[in-house]
């Protein structure tokens, strides 16, 4: 069966994966599209970071308001910018990425077996998914991997080397 512990295992070993991504990036590769329409590394990594205070508000039973409608990150506006500015630097997006997922973290592992059977509060997914528990593994594990699968292939079309996978993060925690 799985556990919030075992989801947060994947997480972990997620995160290990997309900062070995990022972790050779400077500022002005963050924002560089091959050919032009891919989405670059500082799109993903704030499009994703949109998603963990959802999260949170998810399980906690918050209202939600639409990461979609994120005016930088969602897809409401205009899509990947050509200038790190407005996104702050590298440093800044890939912090907010990594404590937004050690706040989901302790989220899932703080949460009540009845956190998960509520309906999710955002009607785009009420319609979609009956529970969170319903919702969670796309949004966790779907959604994240495939954008971070997206910043792989990025980094082969930028004419960069393949990362290796780390080495599992263990929560001692957990096991």
């Amino acid at each position: 069966m799985f556990t919030p512990a075992s989801i947060v295992y994947a997480w972990d070993n997620q995160l290990g994966y997309a900062l070995a991504l990022l972790d050779d990036l400077n500022d002005e590769q963050f924002v560089l599209r091959p050919g032009g329409k891919m989405n670059h590394p500082a799109w993903i990594v704030g499009h994703i970071a949109a998603y963990h205070p959802v999260i949170g508000q998810l399980l906690r039973g918050e209202p939600v308001a639409d990461p979609k409608d994120d005016p930088l990150f969602g897809f409401a506006g205009h899509g990947p910018l050509d200038d790190i500015g407005p996104y702050g630097s590298k440093r800044t997006l890939v912090d907010r990425f990594a404590i937004g997922h050690e706040e989901v973290a302790q989220a899932l592992l703080n949460t009540q077996p009845s956190d998960f059977t509520r309906p999710p509060n955002l009607e785009r997914w009420e319609k979609q998914y009956p529970t969170v528990e319903f919702m969670l593994p796309d949004l966790l594990l779907h959604h994240e991997s495939l954008h971070i699968g997206q910043i792989s292939i990025w980094r082969r079309a930028a004419g960069l080397p393949a990362v290796k996978l780390p080495s599992r993060p263990i929560r001692a925690e957990l096991l």
